[in-house]
């Protein structure tokens, strides 16, 4: 036989047994027995090979849902470990504005009325203190003359004080316009003090017309009282010198207290408090001048010793200050 056939045939026939040899069937390992699932009804269901998680799992944390529908994932053996609730989380979009502490939109509805919010302004108090000033500006200007003997009678001795009196009982619209400038500071002045203390919830201009109307209505009183007085027990001299030294300081302290209403009313709470105690001491110092002063004109007329004038001030000056202060704390609620 030809030398090359024979190596062609031995070629040919090693491919053969190798082209056999790969066709052998691959070694197949031997699964472990499966487990089969039992339907609610009892019937079996198709072969399923449970595959355990890589991931390591709490067995604390454990879907109870699950649980209660798969019943062979229940253990019967480990009871002692107790089985905590899994709550999802909702992380949906609006989800979670429905749990908020400050939108509560599953509680349940509540009834409220609120007022209406006003807010608050001091440009009525500022025309009306501008319009006081203007007043004092009027009477500065038309009454010049009664105005610059009502501070020289003031602080003058009693050598030239019946002249410079008779020069001021003679211009009797000048007083007329100085009494009401003090009823108006003082009105104004008490609201100002009544809203800062907060001691009645009344409105503000409510305050200033009940405090115009209560102390023209006492002066006026007083007026008449003294008149009748002197009249009853024939001292009319002596009373209108009394008249006259009240109706005085009233209306420097009147002027006085101008400066005093724009502080109480635009500056800020300590530089308030300041003026609130300076128009104290000031308004004392004033009201003591005028007991002095009514008691030396009183003893050089009358005859009258301090007890009697004391007795005088306690039923004419102290007993009306008592009846307000009353009926402010019990009948409009004023607190104190």
């Amino acid at each position: 036989m030809n030398p090359i056939k024979q190596l062609f045939l031995l070629i040919l026939s090693l491919l053969f047994q190798v082209i056999v040899v790969a066709q052998n069937d691959t070694f197949i390992r031997d699964s472990p027995p499966q487990q089969r699932v039992r339907s609610e009804e009892g019937r079996p269901t198709p072969n399923t090979q449970v595959q355990s998680d890589s991931l390591s799992r709490d067995s604390r944390l454990i879907d109870t849902a699950s649980l209660l529908i798969d019943s062979v994932g229940m253990d019967s053996i480990q009871t002692s470990i107790p089985v905590i609730p899994l709550h999802k989380k909702d992380t949906s979009t609006y989800a979670k504005y429905l749990i908020h502490p400050y939108l509560p939109l599953t509680q349940k509805p509540m009834f409220m009325i609120s007022n209406f919010r006003e807010r608050r302004t001091l440009d009525d108090l500022f025309y009306l203190l501008m319009g006081v000033l203007l007043l004092l500006a009027f009477i500065r200007s038309v009454f010049p003359r009664y105005f610059k003997n009502l501070f020289i009678l003031f602080f003058q001795t009693s050598l030239r004080q019946k002249q410079t009196r008779d020069q001021l009982l003679q211009d009797n619209l000048g007083s007329v316009f100085v009494n009401l400038l003090f009823i108006i500071c003082a009105s104004i002045y008490g609201a100002l003090i009544i809203r800062h203390k907060e001691w009645l919830d009344y409105p503000f201009w409510h305050i200033i017309f009940f405090g115009a109307g209560l102390l023209s209505v006492v002066y006026f009183g007083k007026f008449l009282f003294l008149r009748f007085a002197g009249w009853v027990f024939n001292s009319r001299e002596a009373a209108m010198n009394y008249t006259f030294t009240v109706f005085l300081v009233n209306k420097v302290l009147g002027i006085s207290l101008v400066p005093f209403l724009f502080l109480m009313a635009f500056s800020k709470p300590s530089l308030r408090e300041v003026a609130f105690t300076v128009s104290i001491g000031l308004t004392g110092l004033l009201l003591l001048y005028r007991y002095v002063i009514s008691f030396s004109n009183i003893r050089n007329t009358l005859k009258v010793n301090a007890l009697h004038f004391f007795l005088y001030l306690c039923a004419v000056e102290i007993l009306p200050l008592l009846v307000l202060y009353k009926l402010m704390a019990d009948y409009i609620g004023g607190r104190f």
